[in-house]
């Protein structure tokens, strides 16, 4: 899978995923057990990674407007010259 994997980096226990499935009431066979671990696992890895960024000159959305017209291209055309 496409995930960044961090040499050294602990995997996650199976039985933990097994608990986490069953807590929300999702049957896992278990021949998706393994891969499901490692998946899970590469995520976390990725997302940890995240961490080491230096962010302090980053703000968070807070307003978001999902709209998309014609004019804002034409603005951001604008906005390059």
């Amino acid at each position: 899978m496409a995930y960044i994997r961090p040499a050294g980096v602990r995997r996650l226990n199976p039985n933990l995923l097994v608990l986490l499935a069953q807590s929300i009431d999702l049957a896992l066979p278990p021949e998706d057990i393994a891969p499901l671990t490692s998946a899970l696992s590469d995520q976390f890895a990725s997302a940890a990674s995240l961490d080491r960024l230096n962010l302090s000159e980053v703000h968070p959305a807070l307003d978001f407007d999902p709209s998309w017209s014609v004019a804002d291209d034409t603005q951001w055309e604008e906005d390059l010259e």
